[in-house]
């Protein structure tokens, strides 16, 4: 049944925009009414197109072109952003989602409405995805660290990863000064990403 249903999926649609390979959100579509890049899911939620697969100039050019420069509420912007590696843009929206001002709400995380209601709870999950994703990225057995982090970012965490893994580390001064993976033997499946290539042992 599921070979039958992936069978039966159209290509995902592309265009050349200004010498560039780029995602379309179908094939053809009416005039654009919305506050959402539905090209981009290709990019997150489904993760096709992503730092280290075939074609990733495709995501990172989608990405640039993209119509919507939303960063709050459940626009996905800053996941994306992380998840092709644009540094810069990842650092901005995830800012953006935990500074949102919760005035005149009682807590801090009731952010006021977005696009939904009071109190809001989508700039805390778009926030902490794009905090996840902007330190570490995983794809089948490979985990990619610090693929969106800025260089001039301190920062301590444990984060768990598939496979029952839980990867720890320290950076200080745009350095790796402490690294482990738990268990031990899935340290082979770690890869640092630039500029943070300077790991010391896992």
């Amino acid at each position: 049944m599921w070979k039958k249903t992936l069978g039966d999926l159209p290509p995902i649609p592309m265009a050349q925009r200004n010498g560039k390979t780029v995602l379309l959100p179908a094939e053809t579509y009416s005039a654009h009414a919305n506050s959402e890049n539905p090209e981009l899911y290709a990019i997150f939620p489904y993760r096709l197109y992503n730092l280290g697969k075939p074609d990733f100039a495709v995501a990172k050019d989608s990405f640039d072109a993209r119509s919507e420069r939303a960063r709050t509420c459940w626009n996905q912007s800053g996941i994306q952003a992380a998840l092709v590696g644009d540094v810069q843009e990842a650092k901005g929206a995830m800012a953006a989602c935990f500074s949102a001002s919760s005035a005149p709400q009682r807590f801090p995380g009731f952010w006021p409405p977005g696009n939904d209601w009071t109190p809001d709870m989508d700039n805390g999950g778009t926030g902490m995805m794009t905090l996840q994703f902007m330190l570490m990225q995983c794809d089948g057995q490979k985990i990619a660290l610090l693929p969106a982090w800025p260089k001039e970012w301190n920062v301590d965490f444990k984060l768990h990863a598939p496979r029952q893994t839980v990867v720890e580390a320290s950076v200080r001064d745009g350095k790796i000064v402490r690294l482990s993976t738990t268990p031990a033997s899935r340290a082979k499946d770690v890869a640092v990403m630039p500029p943070f290539q300077n790991a010391p042992s896992k």
